[in-house]
């Protein structure tokens, strides 16, 4: 039975690791989207007027910075449901 909770947790666990790596990938994606068109916009705003696009770069900056804070520094509720659990169960035990 040991061997059957070992090998759920660790499934588990590669789960979790597999949705992390997919948010970290996505914020990886989102932040080389923001640095090429950001780039391209910058380029057409100073040939054309002169005026750079601080506003863009501000706002869709302040959403990568999100983005980047949910991607590694997510906190994963079910993980943590289930430490919970196995430290209520290794209690309960003890009694």
């Amino acid at each position: 039975m040991n061997t059957n909770m070992t090998s759920a947790n660790q499934n588990n666990y590669d789960e979790f690791l597999m949705k992390a790596a997919r948010r970290r990938v996505g914020f990886q994606t989102h932040a080389f989207v923001y640095l090429i068109v950001n780039t391209f916009i910058s380029a057409l705003c100073l040939f054309s007027d002169g005026k750079l696009p601080i506003e863009l770069w501000l706002s869709w900056g302040l959403g990568l910075a999100v983005h980047g804070i949910v991607a590694y520094f997510s906190f994963d509720a079910r993980k943590a449901t289930e430490r919970e659990y196995e430290k209520l169960l290794k209690e309960k035990k003890m009694d």
